[in-house]
C-alpha cells in the first residue's frame, strides 16, 4: 500500500493516516490540525499486498475491531519531480490516478509537479511539521463553487473560497500554490495526496439531495467499495461507508473523518453495480436541496484494456 487510513471501529480514537513515502510510523490524523507524530506502536513499513501491525495501541489494541482503507502508489519508490517551480518528491500510480507528493513550502506563488498523467480532481494537502495551522485541506473540481474553494477534513464548515491555489485549477503536470500557509507555508514540509477519476475504478463528483428516503441515484460507472461524502453548503460532518464493513444493501455503518467517534449506524444507502443510491434523508447525506461532494472507489475495478489498478478495500 502507498497510503493507508486506519480507524478503530469500537472506540473513540484518532483516524490514523500513513504513507510509504515516509516511515510508516509517522502518522497524521484526519480529525485534528496536529503536526505529524511518530508512534512506536504503529505499522511497520508496508509489505507486498498489505502491512505489518506492531503490538498494542493505537491500531492493534487487544479485542478491538479495525478498518483500513488502502491506496496503492509505487511500492514506496519515489522520484524527484522538477516540473513545477517548487521541486517535489513524488510516488505515483498513474494507472490508478493517485500520487503522494512531498515538497517544502516557499511562502511565495509557485507550482508543484504531481506526477500524474491527468489533472488531479481531488487534492488533500497537509502541513507536516507545524500544528494548529490547518488540518487536511481538501479541494476538488467537483465542488459547485470550483477548485479554489476548500474544506478542512477535521471540520464541519461549509465550502469556502480562499486563494490557496492562485485561483488556478491543476493541470496534467502541476498544481499551483499561493503564499497561503495552508498549501505553501514557508519552510514547512508539505504533503499532498492527489487523485483523478479513472473510468471503471474511481470517481470524484457531486450531487444534490432531495430529502427523501427514496434519494437520488449517483452514477459512478462501477460498484463503489468506498464512498466518502461531505455537504458543501451547510455545516456537516464528513462520512465514510464501505462494502467490507457492510457488504449487504442497504449499507448502514459509517465512520466520521472529522471526529474520533466509534462506528455508527444510520448511513443508509445502496452500493449498486453502477453507482450508489441514497436511502436516508437529512444533513449527512441527503438534505433537500443540499449540495454534496463525494469520492468513490470500485469494489471490482475494470479499466478499458482489462487492467485493474487495485481492488478498493
Amino acid at each position: 500500500s502507498g497510503f493507508t487510513w486506519l480507524k478503530d471501529r469500537d472506540n473513540a480514537t484518532n483516524h490514523y493516516l500513513v504513507n510509504s513515502s515516509r516511515d510508516y510510523k509517522n502518522a497524521l490524523y484526519s480529525n485534528t490540525d496536529g503536526a505529524e507524530v511518530f508512534l512506536t506502536a504503529g505499522l511497520r513499513n508496508p509489505l507486498k499486498g498489505g502491512f505489518e501491525v506492531l503490538d498494542g495501541d493505537p491500531i492493534n489494541g487487544s479485542g478491538r475491531s479495525f478498518v483500513s482503507w488502502n491506496w496503492v502508489a509505487n511500492g514506496g519508490t519515489t522520484v524527484t519531480n522538477e516540473t513545477g517551480s517548487i521541486t517535489s518528491t513524488v510516488q505515483a500510480n498513474t494507472t490508478a490516478g493517485f500520487s503522494i507528493v512531498q515538497y517544502t513550502g516557499t511562502g511565495s506563488n509557485g507550482s508543484v509537479g504531481h506526477g500524474l498523467s491527468s489533472a488531479p480532481e481531488w487534492i488533500m494537502v497537509k502541513i507536516l511539521d507545524v500544528a494548529s495551522v490547518a488540518g487536511f485541506t481538501v479541494s476538488t473540481t467537483a465542488d459547485p463553487s470550483g477548485f479554489n474553494n476548500f474544506l478542512y477534513l477535521n471540520e464541519t464548515e461549509v465550502s469556502r473560497a480562499y486563494d490557496n491555489w492562485q485561483n488556478t485549477a491543476p493541470t496534467n503536470s502541476v498544481f499551483t500554490v499561493s503564499s497561503s500557509n495552508v498549501t505553501n507555508r514557508s519552510g514547512s514540509a508539505m504533503l499532498a495526496y492527489c487523485w483523478h477519476s479513472v473510468d471503471g475504478y474511481s470517481k470524484f463528483g457531486r450531487y444534490t439531495g432531495n430529502g427523501s428516503t427514496d434519494g437520488p441515484f449517483v452514477y459512478t460507472g462501477f460498484k463503489p467499495a468506498f464512498i466518502m461524502v461531505k455537504r458543501t453548503d451547510t455545516a456537516s460532518s464528513w462520512a465514510i461507508t464501505d462494502t467490507t464493513r457492510d457488504p449487504f444493501n442497504p449499507t448502514d455503518k459509517g465512520l466520521i473523518p472529522n471526529l474520533t467517534s466509534a462506528e455508527g449506524t444510520g448511513y443508509t444507502l445502496d452500493h449498486n453495480s453502477n453507482g450508489f443510491k441514497l436511502r436516508l434523508s437529512g444533513t449527512a447525506y441527503n438534505a433537500s436541496g443540499g449540495t454534496y461532494i463525494y469520492m468513490a472507489f470500485a469494489e471490482h475495478p475494470f479499466v478499458g484494456d482489462g487492467t485493474s489498478p487495485v481492488t478498493a478495500r
